[in-house]
């Protein structure tokens, strides 16, 4: 499959879009969207919405980081995203969870 953020990213680029809404897939304007767009949104529904639920979360940690925190808002999307990341493939999780904190650390002391 196609990356799910580029996938989503075309959906909205033509003028449709996707959410979640009571749990459920949705799909806005889906008549803009070309043939067999909607086939293939279906095929891979569960994992754009799992792609949603993550892009949901970091968009509420960013702006929380941002207000509460003083952060540039650029620097809160780069940190949610990665607070918010699985550790890659190989990667101890202990090892990236010291290497996630220190760069909220190096973050805290660019805001400060």
């Amino acid at each position: 499959m196609a990356d799910v953020a580029e996938l989503v990213s075309r959906i909205r680029s033509a003028g449709a879009n996707v959410f979640i809404d009571k749990g459920k897939l949705q799909i806005a304007n889906s008549r803009k969207l070309p043939a067999g767009a909607m086939d293939f949104i279906k095929r891979h529904g569960k994992q754009i919405a799992t792609f949603l639920a993550d892009e949901g979360d970091i968009e509420e940690r960013s702006a929380i980081m941002e207000h509460d925190g003083g952060i540039r808002r650029e620097l809160a999307d780069s940190l949610a995203r990665l607070l918010l990341a699985h550790p890659p493939q190989g990667v101890d999780p202990s090892d990236w969870s010291w290497f996630v904190g220190k760069a909220a650390e190096i973050i805290d002391r660019r805001a400060a």
